[in-house]
């Protein structure tokens, strides 16, 4: 015996069905929030339908309403930026929504994400501690809340030790290639940076490539410090220094904001901030030469 399903739906006006939205289903972190989100749901009975929206606004757009049409009971969902004009029919009566990582500007919904100022002050003042006064910050998306917070907390380390007139913010972009060319102008300078603080995946691995191309060596040459935590980072020696996200505890919780409001819960929308732990592993080290 085999439960109809779309008879129960019509029934019980549910689908059991969650939709999931993230922008790159090839970067690590969220492939690991993904994953998470589907455990969660399995033990409640909830089916997953996952899209990824390629970092495209117009993508993210037509495959929020194709979820919609679906009649999904609920979205979690990780913007492509902080415009939720994608998913606002979702305020006409539609399906609750918890927004992950990115969209903090956002009103109307619940959000959950890291504390990245906090987190990428630590980061700086860790190198900072170290002796590191010239320090690139390889920005991912400078149009992305979650980002332009992690240039704030490197921009307060800075100021704290009396080097704001030494910032170096990068725009690296999106993707591994863009972020190496913005690291490979960092490399090319006489003043080249001791340390390099990578806001993400894409400019971690771009980094590391940059200074591989031109034959120095990480932390003897120059350190790197992550945004973000994955296995290969433990893979291949030197092992990289990060932020972690808390990956697992922001799962949990946009899964229980979302059940709240399938339960009915009309609170004030929240706003949860998680904290970031710093691995200290391989990839950094006092600098060799005076900055």
């Amino acid at each position: 015996y085999r439960p109809n399903q779309v008879a129960a739906s019509l029934r019980l006006q549910q689908t059991r069905t969650i939709g999931i939205v993230v922008p790159n289903l090839s970067n690590p972190f969220f492939a690991d929030l993904v994953r998470r989100l589907e455990e969660l749901a399995a033990k409640q009975a909830y089916q997953v339908l996952l899209v990824g929206t390629n970092e495209t606004a117009t993508q993210e757009g037509e495959r929020i309403s194709a979820l919609l049409s679906r009649r999904i009971d609920g979205l979690i969902v990780s913007p492509t930026n902080d415009d939720t004009s994608a998913f606002s029919e979702t305020g006409l009566g539609g399906p609750p929504v918890v927004l992950v990582d990115r969209g903090f500007g956002a009103e109307n919904f619940d959000t959950v994400g890291a504390d990245n100022v906090d987190a990428a002050y630590r980061g700086t003042r860790y190198l900072i501690q170290l002796g590191h006064r010239d320090i690139a910050l390889i920005v991912i998306a400078g149009n992305l809340s979650n980002i332009s917070e992690r240039v704030d907390g490197y921009r307060q380390a800075l100021a704290e030790a009396g080097l704001s007139a030494r910032e170096r913010v990068c725009a690296g972009g999106l993707t591994i290639d863009s972020c190496r060319a913005a690291v490979d102008g960092e490399l090319a300078r006489a003043d080249r940076p001791t340390a390099i603080f990578g806001t993400g995946y894409a400019a971690v691995l771009g980094a590391i490539k940059a200074v591989q191309a031109v034959n120095l060596t990480i932390p003897h040459d120059i350190s790197l410090l992550g945004f973000d935590d994955s296995d290969w980072m433990t893979v291949l020696r030197p092992y990289v220094s990060t932020l972690s996200q808390p990956v697992e505890a922001m799962a949990a919780t946009a899964w229980k904001l979302l059940n709240a409001r399938l339960a009915g819960d009309a609170a004030d929308f929240q706003r949860v901030r998680l904290p970031c732990a710093l691995e200290v592993r391989e990839s950094t080290a006092p600098p060799v030469r005076l900055t």
